[in-house]
Parts: structure tokens; sequence; C-alpha cells
């Protein structure tokens, strides 16, 4: 039996979580360069550092994928090409309209969706868009099967924030199911909604607003051993 692996869990504590989180990614900063292609795709005034909750979704994302590279018969990308293999999948990705596609680290893609292509306001009904859309990205999911998807559903500030924190897992729960319906492989998804804690924006103005409501996906891939010139 496939495994579905939903977070339906409120995440009040994010703040606290991601000021340890950057702290410590503060103190080894040094270390390494951020990783860049040539094709990075950026999502313009909303990047990693561009909100303490957007970067605190993302961390939270990439430990929930780890989980399921762990527990999942996906299989490493071998030959320490697991930054060719992102970025090939980046490039398909940015070409679907509605999308674009954020590097977060060598193995670590955010796909982003244009404001409300998935949704009519305040509903986790896909619209006939959103459907298209997600029927284009599950074609490269398919052929790029040894990520893990996380699906990060957010909302504005707008309303209560238990009708925000519902909306927002209902969205994600939406996508996770219509991409497995697609013949994603349920044991590469899970589902993550956070409600009104992450945004990207202000939520003091309508632009602000229309940017924190936003469904997020999260693909990481995991490197398999490097092998030598004989192959082994």
């Amino acid at each position: 039996m496939n495994k579905m692996r939903n977070r339906r869990k409120a995440v009040a504590w994010l703040p606290s979580f991601l000021m340890l989180a950057l702290l410590a990614g503060c103190a080894s900063s040094g270390a390494r360069e951020p990783y860049v292609t040539k094709r990075d795709r950026t999502w313009k005034g909303a990047g990693i550092g561009a909100a303490a909750g957007a970067a605190g979704a993302v961390l939270m994302g990439k430990r929930e994928a780890d989980e399921i590279l762990a527990g999942a018969a996906i299989g490493a990308v071998v030959g320490g090409g697991v930054g060719a293999y992102m970025d090939a999948q980046q490039e398909k990705l940015a070409r679907i309209p509605g999308t674009e596609v954020e590097r977060v680290d060598e193995d670590t893609l955010l796909v982003h969706f244009e404001n409300d292509v998935l949704f009519g306001v305040d509903s986790s009904a896909l619209d006939s868009d959103g459907r298209m859309t997600l029927e284009d990205v599950s074609g490269v999911l398919e052929e790029y099967a040894k990520t893990a998807v996380v699906v990060q559903g957010h909302t504005d500030s707008t309303g209560s924030e238990e009708h925000n924190q519902d909306l927002s897992e209902r969205r994600a729960e939406s996508v996770r199911r219509y991409l497995a319906g697609l013949g994603v492989d349920p044991d590469r998804l899970a589902m993550m909604g956070f409600g009104e804690t992450s945004p990207v924006a202000s939520n003091d103005s309508d632009s602000g607003r229309q940017q924190n409501r936003r469904v997020d996906i999260l693909l990481r891939a995991k490197a398999g051993p490097v092998r030598d010139a004989t192959g082994r």
C-alpha cells in the first residue's frame, strides 16, 4: 500500500525554529558559496532571504524531503551528477507557462506558480488552468523520478488563523492528490500547510497579500556515490 505522507500541523513555532536555523547557517556560511547555475531562475522580490517565514518553510520542506528520500525506494543520482540532474529538471519546469523555478541549492528546487494560477479566491478546488499547469509539471516529475516532492500551501493573513491553516492544507492536498492521480508515485509526495505563517511580502497591501496566497512545490534529490574512471 502506498504511504500518503501528509503534514497537518500548525506551525506557530516556525519563527523560533527559523532563527535557530538561520543562526546555524550564518555560522557555516563561509565554508561554501551558494550554488548558482547558468539558467538560474529566481523568483524576483521573493527569494529565500526575502522573508523569514519563506526561508523557514523551505528549511522545513527540505527536512520533509529528506525523510522521503530516506524511506522511499527512489534511488540516488549516481556519479556525483546531482547538480546536472537538477539543472535539466529546472530547465524543463521553467518552460511551463505559469511557473517560475528558484534554485535553492545544488540538490533542491522550489517551483512557484503565478498568483492565483491554481485556485479561485478562498477555494481549494483546482481550476482548469491549474489542472493544465500541473499536468505539464507532472510530466517533468515523472521524467525525473529521483526527487522527493513536497507541496507547500500558504495564505495571506485575511481571516482567522484556523481558517487560513485549514485552507493552506486543503490546497496543498488538492495539488498532491492531483499529481498522484496523474501518475506521480505517491511515495514521493508529501504536503505541508503553513497557513499565514510564511509570508513572502507584507500583508498590508493587496499586492503583498496576493503574493502570499500561493502553493509551492519543493523538489529535492540525493547524490549517490561518485564513480571513478573504471565505473566503480
